[in-house]
């Protein structure tokens, strides 16, 4: 359906303004036009989904881009923690500091997963046992979310 607006031009008192300017901020509307629409649909009882203006249409719009946009961005910053806080499963660079998956860690050490899950949260026993079962003596510590830290 096709709204068509007709302009009216209307002088009403101080009084009247500011209450009709009170109701369209209690009610959170863009004008004082809206207002006055809002008003008129009550007195005439209108259903004022019929009566929505192009201007309020075209608000929503904006309003909606803009949290699309916010959206977006959000979205787009999660994936850039997610990539940058993930380990490089292809990394095998002894660095200081170096994250390996459960899995990683058993194959570096020459043992089965179960063995490691069995010692993971022993800590200082799990440094030293790690250190023993590692081909370069390093030690591992576990760093939670089946992840192992270099130290």
């Amino acid at each position: 359906m096709m709204i068509t607006e007709t302009e009216i031009i209307s002088y009403i008192s101080q009084q009247l303004y500011q209450r009709v300017e009170q109701m369209k901020e209690q009610r959170g509307l863009n004008s004082i036009a809206d207002a006055v629409n809002v008003i008129l649909e009550d007195y005439f009882g209108l259903d004022s989904s019929q009566a929505t203006t192009s201007e309020t249409l075209t608000n929503m719009v904006e309003d909606l881009k803009g949290e699309v946009t916010d959206l977006k961005r959000q979205v787009t910053q999660l994936q850039q923690n997610f990539t940058s806080d993930r380990p490089n499963q292809s990394s095998h660079t002894n660095s200081e500091g170096e994250l390996l998956t459960r899995k990683q860690l058993a194959k570096r050490l020459g043992v089965e997963e179960t063995a490691i899950e069995r010692h993971e949260t022993d800590g200082k026993e799990f440094v030293e046992w790690s250190k023993s079962k590692d081909p370069e003596r390093i030690s591992w510590r576990y760093a939670g979310a089946n992840l192992f830290r270099r130290i």
